[in-house]
Formats: C-alpha cells, structure tokens, sequence
C-alpha cells in the first residue's frame, strides 16, 4: 500500500509572505514604543532569513534547469556570494549599537520559525 503525502508547492511563497507580516507587525509594535534598536535588528534579521530560503527556493532550481557552464557559474556565485552578505551583515548588527543583537536573532528565527508552525 502506497502512502500519498501531501505536498505544498507554494509554501516558500507563503512563508515568505507571512515572515514579511510578522516582521513588518513586530517592527510597527517596537517602533511605537520607541525601541528603534530592536525594530531594526528585526528588520535586518527578517531579510537575512528571507534572503536564505529565497536563495534556496527559488534561485537555486532556476539555475538548475541544464548542466551548462552558465548555470553552473552562476549558482557558484550565489552561493560565494552567500557567506559575505551573512557574515557582513551579521558583524554590523552585533559591533554596531543601532542593532540589538538578540532582535536580529529573533528576525532570522522567524522564516524557520513560519515553516515550522505552516
């Protein structure tokens, strides 16, 4: 007997949409109460997270379509460029007093956190 299992295929575009919410509902919350380090940590993690499954969901199967050199240059450099975008951004907000560092942790948990409770 053959189990059928269910599958979303649009739940990178959901989950993208409902983190973009959360974020946007929890920096409108902080900035009205006046606490802009933590509503731009939230910001800057909500991007990174969003950025990581947008790379993953979307960049990569389209740069997966042949085995042309193309193809294969350009996920290359996605993916090079990856690291630097994290490690850059990462290093921002925790050396510079404008970001609380726990929000910004707070903002990238929230893609994994949607996928999770979706």
């Amino acid at each position: 007997m053959q189990k059928a299992y269910m599958t979303e295929d649009n739940l990178p575009q959901r989950t993208l949409k409902t983190t973009f919410m959360l974020v946007a509902f929890f920096t409108i919350v902080f900035v009205s109460r006046g606490q802009y380090d933590v509503s731009l940590g939230l910001i800057l993690g909500g991007a990174l997270g969003m950025f990581s499954l947008w790379s993953l969901a979307f960049a990569v199967p389209k740069l997966m379509v042949g085995n042309s050199f193309v193809s294969r240059f350009l996920l290359g450099l996605l993916m090079l460029m990856k690291l630097p975008i994290f490690a850059g951004s990462l290093f921002f907000a925790m050396a510079s007093p404008l970001f609380s560092p726990f929000a910004t942790f707070v903002g990238v948990a929230f893609t994994p956190m949607v996928i999770v409770c979706k």
